[in-house]
């Protein structure tokens, strides 16, 4: 619950109230009349498709209090109120401004090409072992999902934890602008969004603009692994701690291991183990052990938090699959994402066949084709797959990619449509056998593992 009663939001946005009065809490903040829930307030932002005061009716019959929007003559319900403003998305960035001057916690923001949801999570897990805070719902990480995570705060809560995400430079410290973070953690520097960033330094240039943003007396922790982000931290007037597995860094985690769904380091001297598959989640953990440390928490409390940690869904998320496994890690997907979850199905203990079901990594501009076919050149190299089944745009190029790093052509199959691998999937499918299965959001393999876990479901 957000604490904001309705003269507040009406004087965060300046805009002209018609209908109910009163000095009720609000609830949340959602731009989606299907996630309403009674009391929350329904923001209707214009969208590429569909405008969202299309969908104000729906919004007040599932409950909401009221409504923000730019047309006057939109009707309210009664006991209902609609609030009038020039621009929704202004409005509603003046609000997050307005939150953002009366929250007293401490705000921490988790950027970089890879990790950031997990990082923010596990962040969140260690400070919330023992003070009260918020985090990001969902991926709610760019111009409309940071303000409405903020608007989530509480003036009670000791921190607050937001994602931030970028597709070109200058979002980032835009962001970083609206939520004024004192703590900027950045995982990593990648491959990802090539196309609104032309190139991997442009990427880096875009997440040091967090760095940039910390105020003197704040903390940046780096993944001190990175080269890119080693040379970049000297734009960061706050403390910075790098984080990683290089003697070099300030917090260096050593006996690195990966096994049976649990990650187990050592660093400071302590054994921290956490329920995760691979060993990708390292930096996220490290961050959340350096972000706990510098609240002063001890590793055994920090040990504590992350061995109760829970992972999120499609995440690298493992399960049965009859007598075989089943890897879903199809939330997103990137080329460090993609070789990350490669290296896992290489290292993941069973004694049946190695499939992968690889869907479009998307956003890489002029590199993508180049990129496709590495990595499908990968699940051969790095990963000895035994069979691929590559769906998406990029299918064929991903197939070339295995076949010319010598997987056999009737063991390399392109399916334009995701669906249309499952059934070569289950037909070939053996005991012993795991099954990868990931791509990017747009490709909604998660509709593959459904399927794969459901038979009779898809049948009908």
């Amino acid at each position: 619950m957000n604490q904001l009663a309705l003269e507040q939001l009406v004087a965060a946005t300046g805009g002209r109230l018609c209908g109910a009065t009163g000095s009720a809490l609000l609830g949340l903040a959602t731009i989606d009349s299907r996630e309403v829930q009674p009391g929350d307030v329904f923001w209707a932002l214009p969208g590429k498709q569909r405008h969202g005061e299309e969908f104000v009716a729906d919004a007040f019959r599932r409950g909401a209090a009221g409504a923000v929007v730019a047309t006057a003559d939109v009707e309210s319900p009664a006991g209902r109120w609609v609030l009038a403003v020039d621009d929704v998305r202004q409005a509603l960035r003046r609000t997050a401004v307005w939150q953002r001057k009366r929250f007293a916690g401490s705000v921490i923001a988790v950027t970089g090409s890879v990790g950031k949801t997990t990082a923010r999570q596990m962040i969140h897990a260690v400070l919330g072992s023992r003070w009260r805070g918020t985090a990001s719902p969902r991926n709610y990480n760019n111009e409309l999902g940071v303000p409405l995570s903020m608007l989530a705060w509480s003036p009670d809560d000791d921190y607050a934890v937001l994602e931030l995400a970028a597709s070109g430079p200058g979002e980032i410290a835009n962001l970083a602008a609206l939520s004024g973070p004192q703590i900027g953690v950045i995982t990593r520097v990648a491959d990802a969004h090539l196309g609104g960033f032309g190139s991997r330094q442009a990427v880096a240039k875009a997440k040091s603009e967090l760095l940039q943003a910390l105020p003197e007396d704040g903390l940046a922790v780096l993944n001190g692994d990175d080269a890119e982000l080693l040379r970049l931290c000297r734009r960061s007037r706050s403390k910075t701690v790098s984080i990683g597995r290089g003697s070099h860094c300030d917090l260096s985690a050593a006996n690195v291991r990966s096994q049976a769904g649990w990650l187990s380091f050592d660093v400071d001297g302590a054994r921290l183990s956490v329920p995760v598959w691979g060993r990708h989640y390292l930096t996220c953990a490290l961050a959340a052990y350096a972000v706990g440390k510098s609240y002063g928490l001890g590793a055994g409390e920090i040990a504590e938090a992350l061995a109760e940690f829970k992972p999120l869904p499609m995440r690298c998320e493992v399960s049965d699959l009859g007598s075989a496994k089943i890897i879903d890690d199809s939330y997103n997907s990137s080329p460090a994402a993609m070789r990350a979850a490669l290296e896992l199905l290489r290292d993941f203990d069973a004694p049946g066949r190695r499939i992968v079901v690889f869907g479009d990594m998307r956003e890489l501009g002029d590199e993508a084709t180049a990129l496709h076919r590495e990595l499908g050149a990968e699940v051969v190299t790095l990963c000895g797959a035994d069979l691929l089944l590559a769906c998406g745009d990029f299918a064929e190029d991903v197939v070339a990619g295995a076949r010319t790093a010598g997987m056999p052509s009737e063991r390399t199959i392109a399916c334009r449509n995701p669906l249309d691998a499952v059934p070569r999937v289950r037909n070939s499918l053996g005991g012993g056998d795991v099954v990868l299965v990931k791509g990017s959001r747009a490709i909604a393999l998660e509709r593959v593992v459904t399927a794969l876990q459901n038979p009779v479901r898809l049948a009908a």
